[in-house]
């Protein structure tokens, strides 16, 4: 009784509209099963924007101004839902990735002694003049129904074979987010913890595995391919794809938690497939490091200096 005079006194504030008791009770227990919650909460009346943003604020994102800036998670099935943790907040270009990203490649000065301006702007794609780290000797040119393929990586040692993607959107997750808290909805996905269980792993891995939780959703929609950040860490993503102005400074981009971004738009014009000073780039491959960042002014300035990272190979188009 108490929590939920709590709950309702925080929607009131944030400006929700009235709230009936049954709704109530299920927003309550949403709040408590958090992300792992699979349950949708229909709004009581359309339309739910008014009560979706309201409860945001309350429980998620104190900061967010417009409906506009949630967007549903793949798993969502009831357009009325206000379930908060079904829903990601829009990364927008008002919040930059930090400034060890933003500085162009041709601008990096080299730091340590002896090493060249050439060295200093190396990247994995300067050093993979022809295709891309996933394949690492698995070239697979038959696409058939994929539309991804996701290769995992720690450090510069890839762990397990190609996982191929056939479903329209799938969870990439370590051992505590193997489900969403409802047998009924089981996770579609790779689970990390399950990759070479017994091969021995070096301490900054096991400390960021033990980081990724539900780890991140990626889903091929209507107008692109989406990733969204269920850890309770941030994910940093590196695609030629973002946009222009990204593909030419290879742009790490920061994603929190709770939040998603589009790494590759079809409709957009193709991505350039060679860069200056950088040379070839994989215009279909999209880097995602789970907790560390990368970057040309970063201590880890090359993605393989990551613990744990995804590469998830876009399919040619067809």
């Amino acid at each position: 009784m108490f929590r939920r005079r709590a709950l309702r006194r925080r929607l009131q504030a944030a400006g929700a509209p009235a709230v009936p008791d049954a709704v109530l009770r299920r927003l309550l227990r949403a709040v408590d099963a958090g992300p792992r919650a699979a349950a949708c909460v229909p709004a009581p009346a359309a339309p739910p924007q008014p009560l979706r943003l309201a409860v945001a604020r309350a429980c998620r994102f104190p900061d967010v101004r417009h409906a506009a800036q949630l967007r549903p998670m793949p798993h969502c099935t009831d357009q009325l839902c206000c379930n908060p943790y079904h829903f990601s907040r829009l990364c927008e270009p008002e919040s930059p990735p930090p400034p060890y990203s933003r500085i162009a490649m041709e601008e990096v000065k080299p730091k340590e002694k002896g090493q060249s301006p050439q060295d200093a702007r190396r990247t994995n794609h300067e050093r993979l003049a022809t295709g891309s780290l996933a394949t690492d000797g698995e070239e697979r040119p038959n696409w058939e129904s994929e539309w991804c393929r996701l290769a995992y990586w720690e450090l510069s040692r890839r762990v397990g074979r190609q996982f191929s993607v056939r479903v329209r959107a799938v969870d990439v997750f370590g051992g505590e987010g193997r489900g969403r808290g409802d047998e009924e909805s089981p996770r579609h996905g790779l689970c990390l913890d399950a990759l070479d269980p017994n091969q021995p792993q070096a301490e900054q891995v096991r400390k960021t595995r033990a980081k990724i939780g539900l780890g991140v959703t990626l889903a091929r929609e209507a107008d692109g391919v989406w990733v969204y950040n269920r850890s309770s860490e941030p994910v940093f993503v590196s695609s030629p794809a973002l946009d222009a102005a990204a593909a030419r400074a290879l742009l790490v981009w920061r994603l929190a938690p709770g939040h998603c971004l589009c790494v590759f738009d079809p409709a957009a014009p193709p991505p350039l497939a060679a860069l200056p000073h950088v040379g070839p780039v994989d215009p279909r491959s999209v880097r995602i490091s789970f907790a560390k960042g990368w970057g040309p002014k970063y201590s880890r300035r090359d993605v393989t200096a990551c613990p744990c990272w995804l590469e998830v190979l876009l399919a040619p188009r067809s």
